[in-house]
Protein backbone atom coordinates (compact mmCIF):
# COMPACT_ATOMS: atom_id res chain seq x y z
CA UNK A 1 0.00 0.00 0.00
CA UNK A 2 1.22 3.47 -0.88
CA UNK A 3 1.83 5.51 2.30
CA UNK A 4 2.70 9.21 2.16
CA UNK A 5 3.28 11.98 4.67
CA UNK A 6 2.37 15.47 3.38
CA UNK A 7 1.75 18.80 5.06
CA UNK A 8 -1.20 19.63 2.79
CA UNK A 9 -3.56 17.18 1.11
CA UNK A 10 -5.86 18.47 -1.64
CA UNK A 11 -8.86 16.26 -2.35
CA UNK A 12 -10.43 17.04 -5.73
CA UNK A 13 -9.06 17.92 -9.15
CA UNK A 14 -11.64 20.40 -10.40
CA UNK A 15 -11.02 24.16 -10.81
CA UNK A 16 -10.90 24.75 -7.05
CA UNK A 17 -8.53 21.89 -6.34
CA UNK A 18 -6.19 22.57 -9.25
CA UNK A 19 -6.00 26.31 -8.56
CA UNK A 20 -5.36 25.62 -4.88
CA UNK A 21 -2.41 23.48 -5.91
CA UNK A 22 -1.08 26.34 -8.05
CA UNK A 23 -1.58 28.86 -5.23
CA UNK A 24 0.09 26.72 -2.58
CA UNK A 25 3.08 26.07 -4.84
CA UNK A 26 3.40 29.79 -5.59
CA UNK A 27 3.35 30.51 -1.86
CA UNK A 28 6.25 28.13 -1.31
CA UNK A 29 4.51 24.96 -0.12
CA UNK A 30 6.38 21.87 -1.33
CA UNK A 31 4.85 19.06 0.74
CA UNK A 32 1.67 18.47 -1.28
CA UNK A 33 -0.52 15.70 -2.64
CA UNK A 34 -3.61 16.15 -4.80
CA UNK A 35 -6.09 13.31 -5.32
CA UNK A 36 -8.19 13.44 -8.51
CA UNK A 37 -10.97 10.97 -9.26
CA UNK A 38 -11.03 11.65 -13.02
CA UNK A 39 -9.16 13.38 -15.81
CA UNK A 40 -8.93 17.13 -15.08
CA UNK A 41 -10.85 19.18 -17.60
CA UNK A 42 -12.73 22.43 -18.18
CA UNK A 43 -16.25 21.19 -17.46
CA UNK A 44 -18.06 24.12 -19.09
CA UNK A 45 -16.30 23.44 -22.40
CA UNK A 46 -17.26 19.77 -22.68
CA UNK A 47 -20.55 20.27 -24.61
CA UNK A 48 -18.65 22.26 -27.24
CA UNK A 49 -16.27 19.33 -27.67
CA UNK A 50 -19.25 17.07 -28.33
CA UNK A 51 -20.70 19.57 -30.81
CA UNK A 52 -17.38 19.75 -32.71
CA UNK A 53 -18.20 23.24 -34.04
CA UNK A 54 -16.23 25.38 -31.58
CA UNK A 55 -13.89 22.56 -30.51
CA UNK A 56 -13.29 20.59 -33.73
CA UNK A 57 -10.93 18.14 -32.03
CA UNK A 58 -13.68 16.81 -29.78
CA UNK A 59 -13.82 16.34 -26.00
CA UNK A 60 -10.21 15.18 -25.79
CA UNK A 61 -9.10 18.74 -26.60
CA UNK A 62 -10.59 19.87 -23.27
CA UNK A 63 -8.70 17.36 -21.11
CA UNK A 64 -5.82 18.89 -19.17
CA UNK A 65 -2.53 17.08 -19.82
CA UNK A 66 -0.79 17.35 -16.45
CA UNK A 67 2.63 16.64 -17.92
CA UNK A 68 2.43 19.34 -20.59
CA UNK A 69 0.08 21.97 -19.15
CA UNK A 70 1.30 25.57 -19.27
CA UNK A 71 -1.16 26.40 -16.47
CA UNK A 72 0.05 23.92 -13.84
CA UNK A 73 3.38 23.57 -12.03
CA UNK A 74 5.39 20.60 -13.38
CA UNK A 75 5.57 19.07 -9.89
CA UNK A 76 1.89 18.13 -10.14
CA UNK A 77 2.83 15.07 -12.20
CA UNK A 78 4.53 13.56 -9.15
CA UNK A 79 2.12 14.99 -6.57
CA UNK A 80 -1.12 13.84 -8.26
CA UNK A 81 -2.87 10.57 -7.43
CA UNK A 82 -5.63 9.32 -9.75
CA UNK A 83 -8.08 7.86 -7.29
CA UNK A 84 -10.67 8.58 -4.64
CA UNK A 85 -10.43 9.24 -0.90
CA UNK A 86 -12.91 6.97 0.85
CA UNK A 87 -12.11 7.84 4.48
CA UNK A 88 -11.07 11.13 6.06
CA UNK A 89 -9.98 10.67 9.68
CA UNK A 90 -9.78 14.30 10.76
CA UNK A 91 -8.75 13.64 14.35
CA UNK A 92 -5.83 11.36 13.47
CA UNK A 93 -4.89 13.32 10.33
CA UNK A 94 -5.12 10.32 8.00
CA UNK A 95 -6.83 9.95 4.61
CA UNK A 96 -7.37 6.53 3.07
CA UNK A 97 -8.50 5.65 -0.39
CA UNK A 98 -8.05 3.64 -3.53
CA UNK A 99 -6.29 4.61 -6.74
CA UNK A 100 -5.60 3.15 -10.14
CA UNK A 101 -2.43 1.74 -8.55
CA UNK A 102 -4.13 0.27 -5.48
CA UNK A 103 -4.95 1.45 -1.94
CA UNK A 104 -3.19 4.43 -0.38
CA UNK A 105 -2.86 6.19 2.96
CA UNK A 106 -1.83 9.83 3.38
CA UNK A 107 -0.86 11.43 6.69
CA UNK A 108 -1.50 15.18 6.62
CA UNK A 109 -1.48 18.36 8.68
CA UNK A 110 -4.05 20.32 6.65
CA UNK A 111 -6.72 19.26 4.16
CA UNK A 112 -8.09 21.37 1.34
CA UNK A 113 -11.32 19.65 0.39
CA UNK A 114 -12.62 20.32 -3.14
CA UNK A 115 -15.03 17.42 -3.73
CA UNK A 116 -17.19 19.32 -6.19
CA UNK A 117 -20.74 18.29 -6.99
CA UNK A 118 -22.26 15.17 -8.46
CA UNK A 119 -24.93 14.99 -11.17
CA UNK A 120 -28.42 14.70 -9.72
CA UNK A 121 -31.06 12.64 -11.53
CA UNK A 122 -34.70 12.09 -10.61
CA UNK A 123 -35.66 8.58 -9.64
CA UNK A 124 -37.13 7.31 -12.90
CA UNK A 125 -38.18 3.80 -13.88
CA UNK A 126 -35.62 2.19 -16.18
CA UNK A 127 -32.83 4.60 -15.23
CA UNK A 128 -30.55 2.21 -13.34
CA UNK A 129 -29.25 -1.30 -13.77
CA UNK A 130 -29.55 -3.64 -10.80
CA UNK A 131 -25.76 -3.55 -10.31
CA UNK A 132 -22.58 -2.19 -11.92
CA UNK A 133 -22.06 -3.42 -15.47
CA UNK A 134 -20.52 -6.89 -15.44
CA UNK A 135 -20.44 -6.58 -11.64
CA UNK A 136 -17.13 -4.73 -11.73
CA UNK A 137 -16.87 -1.03 -10.93
CA UNK A 138 -14.45 0.69 -13.30
CA UNK A 139 -15.58 4.31 -12.93
CA UNK A 140 -14.46 6.09 -9.75
CA UNK A 141 -17.20 8.74 -9.99
CA UNK A 142 -20.69 8.73 -8.52
CA UNK A 143 -24.05 10.29 -9.26
CA UNK A 144 -27.05 10.98 -7.05
CA UNK A 145 -30.42 9.50 -7.95
CA UNK A 146 -33.13 10.93 -5.74
CA UNK A 147 -31.37 10.99 -2.36
CA UNK A 148 -29.05 8.05 -2.99
CA UNK A 149 -25.42 8.07 -4.14
CA UNK A 150 -24.82 5.38 -6.76
CA UNK A 151 -21.97 4.43 -9.07
CA UNK A 152 -22.24 6.01 -12.50
CA UNK A 153 -21.66 2.50 -13.84
CA UNK A 154 -25.25 1.67 -12.87
CA UNK A 155 -26.78 3.96 -15.50
CA UNK A 156 -28.65 1.95 -18.10
CA UNK A 157 -27.33 1.84 -21.65
CA UNK A 158 -27.44 5.12 -23.58
CA UNK A 159 -28.26 7.20 -20.52
CA UNK A 160 -25.77 10.00 -20.00
CA UNK A 161 -24.80 12.86 -17.70
CA UNK A 162 -22.34 15.67 -18.46
CA UNK A 163 -19.90 16.31 -15.65
CA UNK A 164 -16.48 15.01 -16.65
CA UNK A 165 -14.25 14.07 -19.56
CA UNK A 166 -15.48 10.47 -19.64
CA UNK A 167 -19.08 11.69 -19.89
CA UNK A 168 -18.21 13.84 -22.90
CA UNK A 169 -16.28 11.00 -24.53
CA UNK A 170 -19.25 8.66 -24.15
CA UNK A 171 -21.71 11.24 -25.51
CA UNK A 172 -19.37 11.96 -28.42
CA UNK A 173 -19.45 8.27 -29.42
CA UNK A 174 -23.24 8.21 -29.01
CA UNK A 175 -23.65 11.26 -31.26
CA UNK A 176 -21.65 9.59 -34.01
CA UNK A 177 -23.97 6.59 -34.28
CA UNK A 178 -27.38 7.97 -33.27
CA UNK A 179 -30.29 9.83 -34.87
CA UNK A 180 -32.47 10.99 -31.97
CA UNK A 181 -31.84 12.23 -28.43
CA UNK A 182 -33.82 13.54 -25.47
CA UNK A 183 -32.20 16.09 -23.17
CA UNK A 184 -33.73 16.54 -19.72
CA UNK A 185 -33.05 19.90 -18.05
CA UNK A 186 -32.71 23.42 -19.44
CA UNK A 187 -29.85 24.98 -17.51
CA UNK A 188 -26.71 26.12 -19.31
CA UNK A 189 -25.26 22.61 -19.69
CA UNK A 190 -28.55 21.14 -20.87
CA UNK A 191 -29.04 23.81 -23.53
CA UNK A 192 -25.44 23.54 -24.68
CA UNK A 193 -25.83 19.77 -25.05
CA UNK A 194 -29.02 20.35 -27.06
CA UNK A 195 -27.12 22.54 -29.52
CA UNK A 196 -24.13 20.18 -29.60
CA UNK A 197 -26.24 17.18 -30.58
CA UNK A 198 -28.24 19.29 -33.05
CA UNK A 199 -24.95 20.34 -34.66
CA UNK A 200 -24.04 16.66 -34.99
CA UNK A 201 -27.23 16.07 -36.98
CA UNK A 202 -29.46 14.51 -34.33
CA UNK A 203 -33.15 15.28 -33.86
CA UNK A 204 -33.27 16.66 -30.33
CA UNK A 205 -36.15 16.97 -27.86
CA UNK A 206 -35.84 19.03 -24.66
CA UNK A 207 -37.86 18.18 -21.55
CA UNK A 208 -38.08 20.63 -18.62
CA UNK A 209 -40.00 20.01 -15.38
CA UNK A 210 -40.41 23.73 -14.57
CA UNK A 211 -42.98 26.03 -16.22
CA UNK A 212 -40.26 27.77 -18.25
CA UNK A 213 -36.68 27.19 -19.32
CA UNK A 214 -33.60 28.46 -17.43
CA UNK A 215 -34.44 28.79 -13.73
CA UNK A 216 -31.83 31.57 -13.46
CA UNK A 217 -34.06 33.84 -15.56
CA UNK A 218 -37.63 35.07 -15.37
CA UNK A 219 -40.24 33.71 -17.76
CA UNK A 220 -40.39 36.86 -19.89
CA UNK A 221 -36.66 36.64 -20.64
CA UNK A 222 -36.47 32.84 -20.87
CA UNK A 223 -39.25 32.79 -23.48
CA UNK A 224 -36.84 34.31 -25.98
CA UNK A 225 -34.55 31.31 -25.52
CA UNK A 226 -37.48 28.93 -25.88
CA UNK A 227 -38.50 30.63 -29.12
CA UNK A 228 -34.98 30.28 -30.52
CA UNK A 229 -35.01 26.55 -29.78
CA UNK A 230 -38.32 26.10 -31.60
CA UNK A 231 -37.08 28.15 -34.56
CA UNK A 232 -34.04 25.87 -34.73
CA UNK A 233 -36.11 22.70 -34.91
CA UNK A 234 -35.86 21.55 -31.29
CA UNK A 235 -39.07 20.21 -29.73
CA UNK A 236 -39.59 21.64 -26.25
CA UNK A 237 -41.76 20.14 -23.50
CA UNK A 238 -42.18 22.40 -20.47
CA UNK A 239 -43.87 21.68 -17.14
CA UNK A 240 -43.34 18.01 -17.89
CA UNK A 241 -41.46 15.25 -16.10
CA UNK A 242 -39.84 12.08 -17.34
CA UNK A 243 -41.47 9.06 -15.70
CA UNK A 244 -39.90 6.11 -17.51
CA UNK A 245 -36.96 5.29 -19.75
CA UNK A 246 -37.42 2.39 -22.18
CA UNK A 247 -34.94 0.93 -24.66
CA UNK A 248 -36.15 3.05 -27.57
CA UNK A 249 -38.33 5.76 -26.02
CA UNK A 250 -39.15 7.80 -22.93
CA UNK A 251 -42.49 8.37 -21.24
CA UNK A 252 -43.55 11.79 -19.92
CA UNK A 253 -45.84 12.60 -17.00
CA UNK A 254 -48.83 13.20 -19.29
CA UNK A 255 -48.35 9.83 -21.03
CA UNK A 256 -46.58 11.22 -24.10
CA UNK A 257 -44.02 8.80 -25.53
CA UNK A 258 -40.99 10.12 -27.43
CA UNK A 259 -38.81 7.83 -29.53
CA UNK A 260 -35.12 8.26 -28.83
CA UNK A 261 -31.76 6.54 -29.10
CA UNK A 262 -30.58 7.95 -25.79
CA UNK A 263 -31.29 10.31 -22.89
CA UNK A 264 -29.00 12.99 -21.48
CA UNK A 265 -29.83 14.18 -17.97
CA UNK A 266 -28.79 17.76 -17.21
CA UNK A 267 -31.06 18.05 -14.20
CA UNK A 268 -28.64 19.81 -11.91
CA UNK A 269 -26.06 18.75 -9.35
CA UNK A 270 -25.81 18.25 -5.61
CA UNK A 271 -22.78 19.02 -3.44
CA UNK A 272 -20.62 15.97 -2.82
CA UNK A 273 -20.73 15.83 0.97
CA UNK A 274 -20.06 12.14 1.64
CA UNK A 275 -16.47 12.64 2.79
CA UNK A 276 -17.39 15.72 4.82
CA UNK A 277 -20.11 13.75 6.60
CA UNK A 278 -17.68 10.98 7.50
CA UNK A 279 -15.26 13.59 8.87
CA UNK A 280 -17.98 15.11 11.04
CA UNK A 281 -18.00 18.52 9.36
CA UNK A 282 -20.94 20.90 9.77
CA UNK A 283 -23.31 20.55 6.80
CA UNK A 284 -26.44 22.49 5.83
CA UNK A 285 -27.17 22.99 2.12
CA UNK A 286 -23.47 22.29 1.58
CA UNK A 287 -20.37 22.15 3.74
CA UNK A 288 -20.44 25.17 6.05
CA UNK A 289 -17.38 27.44 5.83
CA UNK A 290 -16.43 30.85 7.20
CA UNK A 291 -15.05 33.80 5.22
CA UNK A 292 -11.60 32.13 5.25
CA UNK A 293 -13.07 28.97 3.61
CA UNK A 294 -12.41 27.11 6.86
CA UNK A 295 -14.85 24.35 7.82
CA UNK A 296 -16.05 23.49 11.31
CA UNK A 297 -12.79 21.56 11.73
CA UNK A 298 -9.84 23.98 12.06
CA UNK A 299 -7.53 21.89 9.85
CA UNK A 300 -9.97 21.35 6.97
CA UNK A 301 -10.71 24.00 4.34
CA UNK A 302 -13.40 23.59 1.69
CA UNK A 303 -13.65 25.20 -1.75
CA UNK A 304 -15.78 24.85 -4.86
CA UNK A 305 -19.24 23.46 -5.52
CA UNK A 306 -19.62 21.78 -2.12
CA UNK A 307 -18.79 24.93 -0.11
CA UNK A 308 -21.79 26.79 1.30
CA UNK A 309 -21.24 30.55 1.40
CA UNK A 310 -23.44 33.58 2.19
CA UNK A 311 -25.23 35.40 -0.61
CA UNK A 312 -24.01 39.00 -0.84
CA UNK A 313 -27.57 40.19 -1.50
CA UNK A 314 -29.52 38.53 1.30
CA UNK A 315 -26.84 36.82 3.43
CA UNK A 316 -28.76 33.57 2.95
CA UNK A 317 -26.72 30.37 2.38
CA UNK A 318 -26.06 29.59 -1.28
CA UNK A 319 -24.14 27.11 -3.44
CA UNK A 320 -23.02 29.20 -6.43
CA UNK A 321 -21.56 26.28 -8.49
CA UNK A 322 -19.16 28.58 -10.37
CA UNK A 323 -15.68 27.46 -11.43
CA UNK A 324 -14.09 30.90 -11.41
CA UNK A 325 -15.44 31.51 -7.91
CA UNK A 326 -14.00 28.15 -6.83
CA UNK A 327 -10.59 29.36 -7.98
CA UNK A 328 -10.85 32.46 -5.79
CA UNK A 329 -11.99 30.32 -2.90
CA UNK A 330 -8.92 28.15 -3.50
CA UNK A 331 -6.66 31.20 -3.28
CA UNK A 332 -8.31 32.27 -0.02
CA UNK A 333 -8.05 28.80 1.53
CA UNK A 334 -4.43 28.40 0.40
CA UNK A 335 -3.43 31.75 1.87
CA UNK A 336 -4.95 30.86 5.23
CA UNK A 337 -3.30 27.44 5.22
CA UNK A 338 0.00 29.27 4.73
CA UNK A 339 -0.75 31.54 7.69
CA UNK A 340 -1.81 34.61 5.70
CA UNK A 341 -5.21 35.96 6.72
CA UNK A 342 -7.42 36.35 3.65
CA UNK A 343 -11.21 36.52 3.21
CA UNK A 344 -13.48 35.79 0.26
CA UNK A 345 -15.04 38.93 -1.28
CA UNK A 346 -18.87 39.01 -1.23
CA UNK A 347 -20.36 36.79 -3.93
CA UNK A 348 -23.68 35.72 -5.39
CA UNK A 349 -24.78 33.47 -8.27
CA UNK A 350 -24.21 34.26 -11.94
CA UNK A 351 -24.13 32.57 -15.32
CA UNK A 352 -23.49 33.19 -19.00
CA UNK A 353 -24.20 31.02 -22.03
CA UNK A 354 -25.55 30.93 -25.57
CA UNK A 355 -27.90 28.76 -27.59
CA UNK A 356 -28.06 28.94 -31.39
CA UNK A 357 -26.25 32.31 -31.24
CA UNK A 358 -28.72 33.77 -28.75
CA UNK A 359 -26.59 34.87 -25.80
CA UNK A 360 -27.90 35.22 -22.26
CA UNK A 361 -26.56 36.12 -18.85
CA UNK A 362 -27.91 36.42 -15.32
CA UNK A 363 -26.69 37.64 -11.93
CA UNK A 364 -28.30 37.42 -8.51
CA UNK A 365 -32.02 37.13 -7.86
CA UNK A 366 -34.83 36.78 -10.37
CA UNK A 367 -38.12 38.60 -9.87
CA UNK A 368 -39.89 35.25 -9.53
CA UNK A 369 -37.54 34.05 -6.79
CA UNK A 370 -37.84 37.35 -4.92
CA UNK A 371 -41.64 37.16 -5.04
CA UNK A 372 -41.57 33.55 -3.82
CA UNK A 373 -39.35 34.68 -0.93
CA UNK A 374 -41.68 37.59 -0.03
CA UNK A 375 -39.05 40.18 -0.93
CA UNK A 376 -40.77 43.36 -2.22
CA UNK A 377 -39.25 44.19 -5.62
CA UNK A 378 -40.00 45.84 -8.92
CA UNK A 379 -38.33 45.18 -12.25
CA UNK A 380 -37.34 47.21 -15.28
CA UNK A 381 -36.79 45.87 -18.79
CA UNK A 382 -34.89 47.99 -21.30
CA UNK A 383 -33.99 47.52 -24.97
CA UNK A 384 -30.36 47.05 -25.87
CA UNK A 385 -28.45 47.44 -29.11
CA UNK A 386 -24.80 46.53 -29.66
CA UNK A 387 -24.01 49.27 -32.21
CA UNK A 388 -25.42 52.51 -33.59
CA UNK A 389 -28.64 52.08 -35.58
CA UNK A 390 -26.90 53.32 -38.73
CA UNK A 391 -24.70 50.21 -38.58
CA UNK A 392 -26.60 47.26 -40.09
CA UNK A 393 -24.51 44.68 -38.23
CA UNK A 394 -25.72 45.84 -34.81
CA UNK A 395 -27.63 43.30 -32.73
CA UNK A 396 -30.79 43.75 -30.70
CA UNK A 397 -31.40 42.59 -27.17
CA UNK A 398 -33.15 43.16 -23.86
CA UNK A 399 -31.87 43.51 -20.34
CA UNK A 400 -33.74 43.43 -17.07
CA UNK A 401 -32.92 44.48 -13.53
CA UNK A 402 -34.65 43.50 -10.30
CA UNK A 403 -34.73 46.22 -7.63
CA UNK A 404 -35.66 46.15 -3.95
CA UNK A 405 -38.84 48.18 -3.41
CA UNK A 406 -38.37 48.83 0.32
CA UNK A 407 -36.02 48.75 3.29
CA UNK A 408 -36.95 45.23 4.30
CA UNK A 409 -35.26 41.86 4.87
CA UNK A 410 -31.83 43.44 5.14
CA UNK A 411 -32.12 45.23 1.79
CA UNK A 412 -32.07 48.93 0.93
CA UNK A 413 -34.81 50.58 -1.09
CA UNK A 414 -33.52 50.91 -4.62
CA UNK A 415 -30.87 48.20 -4.16
CA UNK A 416 -30.21 46.25 -7.35
CA UNK A 417 -30.50 42.54 -6.55
CA UNK A 418 -30.81 40.91 -9.97
CA UNK A 419 -29.80 41.28 -13.61
CA UNK A 420 -30.71 39.38 -16.80
CA UNK A 421 -29.82 39.96 -20.43
CA UNK A 422 -30.54 38.35 -23.80
CA UNK A 423 -28.72 39.47 -26.96
CA UNK A 424 -28.92 38.00 -30.43
CA UNK A 425 -25.52 37.32 -31.93
CA UNK A 426 -23.13 39.01 -29.50
CA UNK A 427 -21.75 38.39 -26.03
CA UNK A 428 -23.26 40.21 -23.03
CA UNK A 429 -20.08 39.55 -21.05
CA UNK A 430 -19.12 43.12 -20.13
CA UNK A 431 -22.55 44.10 -18.79
CA UNK A 432 -22.91 40.82 -16.91
CA UNK A 433 -19.52 41.25 -15.25
CA UNK A 434 -20.29 44.85 -14.33
CA UNK A 435 -23.54 43.81 -12.67
CA UNK A 436 -21.75 41.14 -10.65
CA UNK A 437 -19.85 44.03 -9.04
CA UNK A 438 -22.95 46.21 -8.68
CA UNK A 439 -24.99 43.46 -7.04
CA UNK A 440 -22.32 41.97 -4.77
CA UNK A 441 -21.43 45.46 -3.53
CA UNK A 442 -25.10 46.00 -2.65
CA UNK A 443 -25.31 49.14 -4.77
CA UNK A 444 -28.52 51.08 -5.29
CA UNK A 445 -29.99 52.78 -8.32
CA UNK A 446 -28.37 56.09 -7.36
CA UNK A 447 -24.94 54.41 -7.22
CA UNK A 448 -25.17 53.82 -10.98
CA UNK A 449 -24.04 57.41 -11.51
CA UNK A 450 -20.52 56.38 -10.44
CA UNK A 451 -20.25 53.74 -13.21
CA UNK A 452 -18.58 55.25 -16.24
CA UNK A 453 -19.37 54.12 -19.76
CA UNK A 454 -16.93 53.86 -22.67
CA UNK A 455 -18.50 54.64 -26.05
CA UNK A 456 -17.25 53.63 -29.47
CA UNK A 457 -19.73 53.47 -32.38
CA UNK A 458 -18.24 50.18 -33.55
CA UNK A 459 -18.73 48.57 -30.12
CA UNK A 460 -21.93 50.09 -28.71
CA UNK A 461 -24.47 52.88 -28.99
CA UNK A 462 -24.09 56.32 -27.45
CA UNK A 463 -26.86 55.67 -24.90
CA UNK A 464 -25.19 55.16 -21.53
CA UNK A 465 -26.91 52.03 -20.11
CA UNK A 466 -26.25 53.04 -16.50
CA UNK A 467 -27.75 56.51 -16.89
CA UNK A 468 -30.69 55.04 -18.84
CA UNK A 469 -31.35 52.63 -15.99
CA UNK A 470 -30.86 55.37 -13.38
CA UNK A 471 -33.44 57.66 -15.00
CA UNK A 472 -35.95 54.87 -15.68
CA UNK A 473 -35.70 53.47 -12.15
CA UNK A 474 -36.01 56.87 -10.49
CA UNK A 475 -39.15 57.54 -12.48
CA UNK A 476 -40.57 54.14 -11.51
CA UNK A 477 -39.83 54.74 -7.82
CA UNK A 478 -41.72 58.05 -7.79
CA UNK A 479 -44.96 56.47 -9.02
Amino acid sequence: MLTLKKRVLIIGGGPGGRFSYIALRRMGEKSLSIVMNEDPTVICSLPYGVGRKLVPGGPEEEVVDLANSDRLPPEIVEDAIRGVVTELDAENHIARGTSTGGPFEIHFEKVLLAPGAVPWLPSVKGLLLDSDREGQKRDLTEIMVGREYVSKERLAENIFVMRGADDARALDVFAEKSDKAVVVGSGAIGLEVVEALHDRGLTVTLVEALPHLIAAMDKDMAEKVSNRLSESGVSVYRNMQLTEVKSDRVVLSDGTEIETDGVIFATGVRPNIKLAQSAGLSIERGIVVNENMQSSHPNIYVVGDAAQISDAVTERPILPLIGTLAMRQGLVASANIMGKNMSLPPATVWGLSAIFDLHWGSVGWTEELANASDIPVFSLTLPYRTREKAMPNGKEGLWKVVVSASDEKGLKKGQIIGFQIVIDGESPLFLTERFIDIITRRETITDLFSHYFVHSPYHNTVEDPYLMLLFTAQEAMTH
